[in-house]
């Protein structure tokens, strides 16, 4: 299993990044690479789910999303999903105030299949790719929300 963190801070209210950035109705327009959501069960809250595809190296990976938590701590938020499908990954979302706006701390564990050779090609090369994919997702989720 590998793990990727990133963060990135929004000059915007912690409250309003975590229901914009929370609500599966947006994320196509933010998230790098993901479709809009089909069977969507929810709004972002524990226990919603969906099917989504996932555009890596020009092919669609279908996905599945579970939200397994969705709460504020104390004055920040926590996000955290499964994601089950063509890799497997849990993702954890925490939006924290800082400085009059938000830290967004993004961390993912994820597995892909595959033999040894696929595991050693996730070293080389897909790493850095998904590196690259999260780097633009923090960064159109900050663009958006820090934009009139």
């Amino acid at each position: 299993m590998w793990s990727l963190k990133k963060t990135v801070f929004i000059d915007c209210r912690v409250r309003e990044v975590h229901q914009f950035a929370t609500n599966p109705r947006f994320w196509y327009q933010w998230y790098a690479g993901l479709s809009e959501p089909e069977n969507l069960l929810g709004n972002g809250g524990k226990g919603t789910s969906m099917d989504l595809n996932y555009t890596f190296f020009g092919r669609y990976l279908a996905l599945h999303v579970l939200v397994v938590e969705n709460a504020r701590v104390d004055d920040s938020y926590v996000w955290r999903c499964l994601i089950t499908g063509a890799f497997e990954a849990t993702q954890t979302w925490r939006y924290l105030p800082k400085e009059e706006g938000t830290e967004v701390r993004f961390e993912m564990d994820y597995e892909l299949p595959g033999s040894i050779l696929g595991k050693l090609v996730n070293t080389l090369y897909l790493k850095k790719l998904m590196d690259n994919s999260v780097e633009q997702t923090l960064k159109n989720l900050k663009d958006i929300c820090e934009s009139d």
